[in-house]
Order: structure tokens, then sequence, then C-alpha cells
């Protein structure tokens, strides 16, 4: 990060040593230069850890080789059971917690290059009256069901996975696995991949009912992001579908905002140049913010070669390509009487970053009169989607994931702030469902703690955004051998403070290859589980969840 900006370069590389010795090593600056933005206004600080992290000592940690991490990429098996409850289940918490995921990591004999290209696999896990039941399911999206009655692989996966056909011909067609979220709303349970239509599931027995536009509203863009915000001042869920074009037109982006009867109460439409990867956006009152990644470069002709040749996967070309910008785009939400701008305006905002990054997840934003105050889970410049030593899904072995923080200017239209706030290596945060876009001070992250190897995960994080962090905390599964999945917190619906609730989490035990589902409580998350809902049985790592006050 830009903390070593203003040293000489004997100080730079004694910095950098410092750095890499405590397995922190942020990216080096973009200098200054012809077309290039002068970002010598941003402050970028590194971050002071203060708290001492509640692990367990080094020598009762459970030692894992990358075959025992690896081994929680797996085929998964439809069941369903009741959970052993080790523990007592808060009353309070009544819900289903649902979760997506790669289900598959072998397809009828052709081993997946990447755990993105597995088939959606749904599981679900209800809770009422001190009872847990589980459930899984595969989602039978139109490519499974092809391929299950071929019994053979026929598409291609965009992380690089082909078909077994002759070496002279390969598939064009891609699979839309269905694998990266669940969400229920408004009597929808959806299963989401950003490159596809999302499927609809029956949530009370998993089954597929098969895709949706959600009435006519993706019409246009084909597909549907894998993350959404709720509005609870409007109360409604907003999302985007990201419509990318290979002929040097420009890029579509779409917005849409859906009520309880899953009507679109506002849409809107942008056209973007250099504009190639969306995963997730930020929503204020007043604005959309998304952020431009220089880590995919559509119109490229080395990448284009060799995605159009079959050689490679889309996601397997993600790098950082110095002749694209990284920037946060801010649009006008044109709500509450407000006008929406025209698809082909620019954005009204332009902040670039003081380095190149990318951006899976955001945490939260919070629009304090002229300035934007967010944050974000950035990746620096070393980042490409190798399946790291066939653990996690990209080289966050080299590029680990890190929480930082930015303050936007509105009225001098510049990126004031950008650090990093938190030391760990982290991905996949959670924060109160209903605080999207209003102050927030906590987030939930999966993350190895500062000191330890970046991967695998095997804490979870409680960040802290108050000055000096007074109720960061840490629960980790080191002792046990187990890697964790991601956090997602549960409100209680009695607690009146923003961490009033609970922290589910999957945790897989490498050695004994089993798989629990993790109650922790919110406000005390170094006590340790609440309960702990047994399996004793393997189930695969999973991508995103969440929960509903609804039981299936």
């Amino acid at each position: 990060s830009g903390h070593i900006l203003n040293m000489d370069s004997h100080q730079k590389e004694i910095a950098r040593l410092i750095c890499y010795l405590r397995h922190l090593n942020p990216p080096e600056p973009q200098a200054k230069g012809k077309g290039r933005p002068d970002l010598s206004h941003v402050t970028s600080c590194p971050y002071a850890n203060k708290q001492k992290p509640n692990l367990t000592e080094k020598k009762d940690h459970v030692e894992l080789s990358s075959l025992d991490i690896g081994s929680g990429w797996d085929n998964g098996e439809e069941f369903s059971c009741e959970l052993e409850i080790e523990g007592v289940l808060p009353p309070a918490l009544h819900g289903t917690f649902f979760r997506n995921g790669p289900g598959l990591m072998e397809v009828y004999g052709t081993t997946l290059v990447h755990p993105i290209d597995g088939d959606g696999f749904i599981c679900a896990v209800s809770l009422s009256n001190g009872r847990a039941t589980f459930r899984s399911r595969f989602v039978r999206t139109y490519e499974y069901e092809q391929e299950r009655a071929a019994q053979k692989m026929l598409y291609r996966g965009s992380m690089g996975t082909n078909p077994p056909l002759p070496e002279t011909e390969f598939s064009s067609k891609f699979k839309n696995p269905s694998n990266t979220n669940v969400y229920y709303w408004a009597g929808k349970l959806l299963s989401v991949y950003e490159a596809g239509l999302p499927y609809s599931l029956n949530p009370s027995n998993l089954a597929t009912v098969g895709r949706t536009d959600l009435n006519g509203a993706l019409t246009r863009a084909n597909n549907l992001a894998a993350h959404f915000r709720f509005d609870p001042i409007h109360d409604r869920i907003v999302s985007f579908s990201l419509r990318l074009s290979a002929s040097g037109n420009a890029s579509r982006l779409f917005f849409y905002e859906f009520d309880r009867e899953w009507k679109v109460q506002h849409t809107q439409e942008h056209h973007l140049q250099k504009y190639y990867y969306c995963h997730d956006f930020l929503l204020t009152q007043d604005y959309y913010v998304v952020h431009q990644s220089p880590f995919y470069d559509l119109h490229n002709p080395d990448l284009l070669d060799e995605v159009l040749s079959g050689r490679k996967g889309p996601g397997q070309m993600m790098k950082n390509y110095q002749s694209l910008q990284s920037a946060f785009l801010v649009f006008p939400r044109g709500i509450n009487g407000k006008s929406s701008p025209n698809p082909a305006d620019p954005p009204a905002f332009y902040f670039p970053t003081i380095e190149p990054l990318h951006i899976y997840h955001h945490i939260n934003i919070f629009q304090d009169k002229d300035k934007l105050r967010f944050e974000s889970v950035c990746i620096g410049k070393d980042m490409t989607m190798e399946f790291d030593q066939k653990t996690w899904l990209s080289n966050a072995s080299v590029a680990p994931g890190r929480v930082y923080s930015f303050v936007a200017d509105l009225t001098q239209n510049k990126l004031i702030e950008q650090r990093v706030s938190d030391p760990s290596s982290c991905e996949f945060p959670s924060i109160h469902p209903n605080r999207s876009g209003l102050p927030t001070r906590y987030a939930y992250l999966m993350a190895s703690e500062e000191g330890q190897p970046f991967i695998p995960y095997q804490e979870i994080i409680k960040y802290d955004n108050a000055p000096g962090a007074p109720n960061r905390q840490v629960w980790s599964a080191r002792s046990e051998g187990g890697v964790l999945g991601e956090p997602v917190f549960v409100p209680n619906p009695n607690g009146s403070e923003e961490d009033d609730g609970w922290v589910l989490t999957q945790l897989y035990l490498c050695k004994s290859k089993q798989t629990e589902f993790v109650v922790l409580d919110a406000k005390n998350l170094e006590r340790g589980p609440l309960a702990r809902l047994k399996l004793n049985r393997f189930i695969p790592y999973g991508f995103h969840g969440t929960f509903t006050p609804f039981v299936f």
C-alpha cells in the first residue's frame, strides 16, 4: 500500500523486507506518470494492530498439508438428515441458512481445472425449537441435465475446464453452473451465477423450478449478479447485471430494484467503455458504487485468442493489465424524485485508486454529507485466478485479500483516503443484512490472522472500524485442523445493537474429513461456539449463503 511513498530507496527496501517477514507485503503504489492521474493527495497508511490475536498457541495447532486442505474440494452428495447438536442453540435463532457452492470437482471422469467450474450444490440448515435439520441438492441447470443425460461432460467452464474432445475440436458452449450465491426474497429462492440467468428453487426441498428472467426484468442482460443489497429504507432488494461486449462496443451495466412482489420499482442502464468485470457493488440512498478492475481486458487480442481457441478459460486470463485503470465509479441512483442519468452519461464521479486493485467483495458504505466512506476486501497487483495449491480460488498465498478503508470527497471529486485497515488475510465479508448503506462498525470475515500463512482461512474475524479497533475479535479453528467458510451474520430479533446476533459458518475438519456448522455469539466471538451442528459426514467447501427467518 502507499505507506512507503515518502521513503528513500534504502528505507523502501527495509520496509519491504519487514512487510515480507510479517506476511503483509502489500503491492507498491503506482507511480505518477503520463496518462496516470495525480494521486498524491490520497492518504494511505499501514494498519497498526494493537490487539493480541486470540489464537491457540502454535504447539496446539494441527499441521495441515495442501492435500488435507484440498480434500475439502470434492464431490458432494444429495442427502437430508437431522443434525447432531453439541452445545445449545439460542432459542431466538429461528430460520433457514442457505448456502451455495460447487458440488462437483469431477464430472463423468473429467477432473475440473478449478472449483468455479463446478455445478451448483445448495445446502440448507433449518433451525427451529432447538433442533437442526440439513438437506442438500444440486441445481438442475439446463447444462447439468444435458450432461446427466449424456453421462459425459459437454460444456466448457469459465476457469478452463474443457470437455474431453479430440484435439482438433473444442466446445464453444460455456456452462452456467449456478454455483455462487443463494438467497430468499419475496417467496423466491434464487440460485445465482453472474454469467447467466438465475434459477428458481423450491425452498422446502431445494428442487429446481427452472431458469427465470424475473418477469422480464433480465431480458436485455440475460444474467444477474451473484450479490445484492437490501435497502431497509425503501424495503427493496437491489442487484445488477453486466452485459459484456467483445465487438468494441461499450459494456452495459444494469441496476434493478425489486419490491416484495418482485416488481421492478426502479432500473438503470449505463454504457461503459473498457469496463469488463463486476462481482459486487455498494448502495447508498443516493448512489450506486462499483469498482473498475484492471484485471480483465476483453479487448486484449492475446486474451481473446486464448479464450476463443479453447486453450484458456476467461477466468484464467485475469491478471493486472497495466493499460487499464483501477477506479471507483459512482452513479446517481435517481430515486426520491431525482432524475436518473442517461445510459450514455459518464459516471457522476470517477475515483482512481492509488495502486492497481481487484475487488470481489465490498463490505459497506455510508454517505456522510459530501463524503462517501466505505470498506472493501482488496487484492493487489499480483493476483491471478490460479487454483492455489489446489486449496483456494485465487493465488492468495502470493496476493492476499485485505480490508481497505476509503473516503471519497464528492465536493473535491477526489479519493482522499485509502488505507489497509486490518492485518489479516481475508475474504467473504458479512455485515448486518439490514444495515447496507447505513453506518456500520462491524464486519465478519473468514481470515488467516496476522503472522499465519495467508491461506487457508482458519479464523473468523470480527472487524471493528472504530479508531484503534477496540472490539476486534478472533475465533480460530487451528487447534482442530479446521478450515472455515463464509461467516453469515444473523440478527437477534430481540436485539437492539448492531452486533446483537450470531455468526453462522461452515467448518471443515480436514483430518477426519467431516463438516460441521458452527454458531458463534457475534458480541463475544472469542467465547467460541455456542453450538456445533454436526453432519458426521462430508460436504464440500461453499461460496456464499444467506439466512432467512422462515423455516423450510
